[in-house]
C-alpha cells in the first residue's frame, strides 16, 4: 500500500505546479484536493509544510505570497565579469546568482542533485560541467578548470573585465546558454544605459523583498526571493547582485546577510541608542527622516557617522558600515564616511570600489572644507578639518597602487608630501618602496613582518 503523502510533501507540490504565486490559504485549499487537513491548526500546519520546504519562498505582502522558486529561472540571464584568473586557468569561479541559477537545489540537503550541467557554449560544442567547491576554507563554488573552457575563451578572445553572460534554458534538464559580451561593447552608451535600467530594476526588485521582511536576509534567501519577483527575467541581465546594491546607500551588505540602511540604524539606536564616547556628536533634536535643512542634515551626519566610527573600534563590521551609509544618505557632502566605506572595500579587496569611495571623499572634502588645495591657508593634518582630505588621498594613492597604475600612485603619495612635510601618513615610505619596485602585496608583507 502507497504511503499517504506528507503534508509538505503535497505542499511542495501544489508550489511546483502553481503558474503564479499562492497566498497560505490558497496553499490550504489546493492541499485539501488532495488530503483533508484535519489538524488542530490547519493554516499552521501548511505553514509549516512551507518552511519545511527548501526551495519555497515568501515574496511578502498582505497576505504573503509563496512562490517554488526554481520554477521562476527558465528565460532568466546572469551577468559575472571574467577574472584573469579565470581565463588563465579555463575554469570559472561563480558569484552567487549564477551558481544558485546552475545548482537551484543546493541548499536542498539530502535531496539535492550533484551539481552537474550542460552549457551550451556560444560558437562552441555543449559543456558537461559540475559545480565545485573551489576553494578550502572559503565559500567559492565553481568550475573547476577544463581544457574545452579555457580553449572557448580563446575562441573568444577574452580578457580580464569581459562579461559571461548565462542563460536558463531548462531548469529541470540542468541545461544553460552561455555567451560573453566584451567590456568595450558593454561600456558604450546605449549598453551602460540599458544595463544601468536593469540594474535600478534589480534595486527596486531588492526593496520589495526586504521590506517585506522583518530583518536582513542571508544571501541564500535574498537571491532566489529576486528570481522569483522575476528580477533577471530580461535578456539583459544586470550587473551582480552585491556590486549594484553596495552602489546604492539605501542598502548594506555584510559577508553573510543584506539589510536596508535606515532599518539596522533604526534598530541599532533603539536597542543601544546610548553613547559610549561621551566626547561624540550629540543625537540632533529633529527626527533624521524629516530633516530638511542642510545645518540639521549635517548635523546627523556628524552623528551618525561617529556612532559608526565606535561600531568600528569594536569590529562590529555590517553595524558600522551602516552608519556610514546612514551618514552620506542625510549628508553626501561628509568627506570621511566616504573615505571610511573605501576602508571597508579596500580591507575586503575590492579596490575598483574603493577607489571610487575615496575619490568621493576627496571630493566632499574639497567642496566643503578644502576648496583649492593650493590656496588652503591650513597647515594639512595640523588642521583637523583636513585630515578627511589627507586621508582621501592616501587611500587613493594605496588603490593606485595596488591596481598597478605605478606613476599615478606616486604622484598621489609626492602631493601628499608637498601638502604636509611632516608626514603624519608616511608618505615618504610608499615613495620609497615604489621607488624600489615593490608591489603593494610586497611593501604591505614588508610592514607586518617588520
Amino acid at each position: 500500500m502507497t504511503p499517504e503523502p506528507s503534508f509538505a510533501q503535497l505542499v511542495m507540490q501544489v508550489l511546483r505546479a502553481a503558474e503564479q504565486p499562492l497566498t497560505l490559504d490558497e496553499i490550504k485549499a489546493q492541499v485539501e484536493l488532495s488530503r483533508p487537513v484535519h489538524t488542530r491548526n490547519p493554516r499552521a500546519t501548511i505553514r509549516s509544510g512551507i518552511s519545511s520546504t527548501p526551495l519555497a519562498v515568501s515574496l511578502g505582502g498582505r497576505p504573503a505570497r509563496y512562490a517554488w522558486w526554481p520554477r521562476h529561472l527558465a528565460g532568466n540571464a546572469f551577468r559575472q565579469p571574467l577574472t584573469r584568473a579565470d581565463i588563465e586557468s579555463g575554469g570559472l569561479a561563480l558569484r552567487e546568482e549564477i551558481w544558485y541559477a546552475l545548482w537551484p537545489d543546493f541548499y536542498a540537503g539530502s535531496t539535492r542533485s550533484s551539481g552537474e550541467v550542460t552549457l551550451a557554449l556560444a560558437g562552441s560544442a555543449p559543456l558537461q560541467a559540475r559545480v565545485e567547491h573551489l576553494v578550502p576554507g572559503q565559500v567559492i563554488w565553481g568550475l573547476r578548470p577544463m581544457p574545452a573552457l579555457a580553449a572557448w575563451y580563446r575562441q573568444q578572445d577574452a580578457v580580464p573585465g569581459d562579461d559571461v553572460i548565462v542563460r536558463v534554458l531548462d531548469v529541470d534538464a540542468r541545461r544553460y546558454a552561455v555567451s560573453l559580451v566584451y567590456r568595450a561593447d558593454r561600456d558604450n552608451a546605449p549598453m551602460a544605459r540599458a544595463i544601468a535600467a536593469r540594474n535600478q530594476a534589480l534595486i527596486a526588485a531588492a526593496e520589495v523583498v526586504l521590506r517585506a521582511s522583518t530583518r536582513s536576509l542571508p544571501v541564500f534567501y535574498l537571491l532566489p526571493r529576486l528570481v522569483a519577483q522575476d528580477a533577471y527575467r530580461d535578456p539583459l541581465p544586470p550587473d551582480p547582485w552585491d556590486d549594484v546594491l553596495r552602489a546604492d546607500l539605501r542598502f548594506v551588505v555584510g559577508e553573510r546577510d543584506v539589510d536596508l540602511t535606515e532599518r539596522v540604524v533604526d534598530y541599532l539606536e533603539g536597542e543601544y541608542g546610548e553613547r559610549f564616547d561621551p566626547s561624540a556628536a550629540p543625537r540632533p533634536w529633529q527626527e533624521r527622516r524629516i530633516a530638511r535643512s542642510e545645518e540639521v542634515r549635517q548635523a546627523w551626519g556628524v552623528y551618525l557617522f561617529d556612532k559608526g566610527m565606535e561600531y568600528i573600534w569594536g569590529k562590529h563590521i555590517f553595524a558600522a558600515e551602516a552608519y556610514y551609509r546612514e551618514a552620506l544618505r542625510l549628508d553626501p557632502g561628509h568627506a570621511d564616511a566616504w573615505v571610511h566605506l573605501g576602508n571597508l572595500r579596500f580591507n575586503e579587496g575590492r579596490v575598483s570600489e574603493a577607489l571610487a569611495h575615496y575619490q568621493q571623499g576627496q571630493a566632499a572634502a574639497e567642496a566643503r572644507t578644502i576648496g583649492d588645495p593650493a590656496r588652503y591657508t591650513g597647515p594639512f593634518w595640523g588642521d583637523i578639518d583636513s585630515r578627511p582630505f589627507m586621508r582621501a588621498l592616501h587611500g587613493r594613492g594605496l588603490c593606485l597602487w595596488r591596481l598597478g597604475q605605478i606613476e599615478e600612485a606616486r604622484q598621489v603619495f609626492a602631493w601628499m608630501l608637498a601638502l604636509n612635510p611632516s608626514d603624519n601618513q608616511g608618505a615618504r615610505f610608499l615613495l620609497h618602496d615604489l621607488d624600489e619596485g615593490l608591489s603593494w602585496e610586497e611593501s604591505a608583507a614588508k610592514d607586518e613582518g617588520s
